[in-house]
């Protein structure tokens, strides 16, 4: 009999361990509202474009070419180089509780600012040539990022028994999907005299001011991780506040190909049989924020 009580005083005590950790333990639902900010961004462009003695909508007869528009070109390439941002952040957490460890499933949206405008960095040859020729302006701008993410996160909670206030840290993984308001604009030389592609003076004149432009809202999904850390603050039993500041990486963003606005102010075409598609491609996405929660237990 003394053994039994003995083994059911040992199985209440731990019970009862378990459950003094925190106030309160099981399912909860968390929502929050934050600032954040993004470190410099690196943005990678290329498309699939002729040359421009190529285009048979600037060159129909392709005179002064030889046999330089035999075979398609590589891919023409440039990088921009963008400072960082700041936004806003947005979520939205339901989980389960066991005291010290939780988990939990977590959506959140933000919205970087980025607001820069920045000249472009020319990579390959083709493109090259055609800023000494004909080039006088070539920049970059990006707007605002704009993503929605979805991840699993486990946390591990400190603090003494029964105390009001519980740090914890943590970590996840989930999948965002972005979008990217972005803008490209190369504008050729207004004087045909300081046109170089051509030797015909009419050709020369065609080519004078015109523009390719891309101009559009990018999007790309991508898989993402994250790491954690905060503490709550229990106003009463089923309620609590908090601090939590997210460090995230969601990996590169990687758009869909994207005719231009405008290649060479006319349709994204040369007159040849494919459409001309720029894509762009970023280096890790990533960001830090610090955010105010507030949780209930049900």
């Amino acid at each position: 009999m003394q053994q039994r009580l003995g083994f059911a005083t040992l199985v209440m005590a731990l019970v009862g361990s378990v459950h003094d950790t925190k106030a309160q333990t099981g399912p909860y639902i968390e929502v929050g509202l934050g600032l954040g900010l993004a470190p410099p961004l690196t943005a990678q462009g290329s498309d699939n474009d002729w040359g421009t003695k190529c285009d048979l909508i600037i060159n129909p007869s392709l005179a002064e070419v030889g046999n330089e528009c035999d075979t398609a070109p590589p891919q023409t390439s440039w990088t921009n180089e963008f400072d960082g941002g700041s936004g806003t952040e947005a979520g939205l957490a339901i989980g389960y509780d066991w005291g010290s460890i939780r988990l939990e499933g977590e959506y959140f949206h933000r919205v970087t600012a980025y607001d820069s405008r920045v000249p472009i960095n020319i990579l390959d040859d083709v493109t090259l040539d055609k800023r000494e020729q004909e080039i006088d302006l070539a920049e970059g701008m990006l707007d605002d990022l704009r993503s929605q993410s979805l991840f699993v996160n486990l946390y591990h909670d400190f603090g003494p028994a029964k105390s009001s206030w519980s740090p914890y840290v943590g970590g996840g993984l989930g999948v965002e999907r972005a979008r990217l308001d972005y803008g490209t604009v190369w504008k050729r030389n207004d004087d045909p005299e300081r046109i170089a592609t051509f030797v015909d003076p009419l050709l020369r004149a065609k080519v004078a001011g015109t523009t390719t432009i891309g101009d559009a809202r990018l999007s790309s999904v991508s898989i993402g991780y994250q790491v954690l850390g905060g503490v709550d603050y229990r106003l009463r039993d089923p309620v609590a506040v908090g601090v939590k500041f997210r460090w995230a990486n969601s990996g590169r963003f990687v758009s869909e190909p994207t005719p231009w606005n405008q290649l060479r102010s006319h349709e994204s075409s040369v007159g040849r049989d494919d459409t001309i598609l720029y894509q762009l491609t970023t280096d890790d996405n990533r960001f830090w924020s610090v955010s105010l929660r507030l949780k209930f237990w049900f």
